[in-house]
C-alpha cells in the first residue's frame, strides 16, 4: 500500500478526534464510578480536556488538510485557464506582475499605444503584438510612437546635436 502524504493531515486528524472522543468517554466511564464528587473529578478534568485538546488538534488538521487541498485545485484550475487563454489569444499569458514582453501594445478605438502611454492610462485595453495591431488596421499613437519612431514630445523638444542653443 502506498503512502499518500497528500490525505495524512485529514487522516491523522480524524484519528486525532476519534482518540479524543475515546479519552472523554473513559473519563466519564471512570467517573460514573464513583459516588463522591470529589472522586469524580479527577476522571472529568483530566479526560475532558485532554479529550477536548485531542479533538480540537484533530478538526484543526482536517482544517488545514482541506485547505491544502482547496489551494492545489485551485492552482490546477488557474494553470489550465492560463493554457487556455494562450491557446485562444496566441500570446503568453502574463502574471501581472511586469511586462515581459516589450513588444506588447495596447490596443485602442482606431490605435495602438504603449503600455506606459498617458492616453491609456487606467482603461482596461487588450494587448497584441504591434504585428497583429497593424493587421488590424490600427494607427500608431502620435504621442508614445510604439512603433520605435520619435513621439511628438520628442519632436517637439530639440536635442543638443539639433544645433540650438535653447534661446
Amino acid at each position: 500500500m502506498k503512502l499518500r502524504w497528500n490525505t495524512l493531515g485529514g487522516k491523522l486528524g480524524l484519528f486525532f478526534c476519534v482518540a479524543g472522543l475515546a479519552v472523554m468517554w473513559a473519563g466519564w466511564n471512570g467517573a460514573a464510578s464513583y459516588n463522591d464528587i470529589r472522586k469524580q473529578f479527577p476522571y472529568l478534568i483530566s479526560g475532558g480536556l485532554v479529550g477536548l485538546a485531542l479533538v480540537v488538534i484533530g478538526v484543526g488538521l482536517m482544517i488545514i488538510q482541506s485547505q491544502r487541498a482547496d489551494r492545489v485545485q485551485l492552482e490546477a484550475n488557474l494553470s489550465e485557464l492560463r493554457h487556455i487563454l494562450e491557446r485562444m489569444t496566441g500570446l503568453p499569458a502574463s502574471n501581472g506582475a511586469a511586462e515581459t514582453d516589450t513588444a506588447l501594445v495596447v490596443a485602442g478605438p482606431g490605435a495602438y499605444h504603449r503600455p506606459t502611454c498617458k492616453l491609456v492610462a487606467g482603461r482596461d485595453l487588450r494587448k497584441m503584438t504591434i504585428e497583429q495591431a497593424e493587421a488590424a488596421n490600427l494607427e500608431p499613437c502620435r504621442t508614445c510612437a510604439p512603433g520605435g519612431g520619435r513621439s511628438a514630445a520628442d519632436a517637439a523638444s530639440p536635442g543638443p546635436a539639433s544645433g540650438t542653443r535653447g534661446r
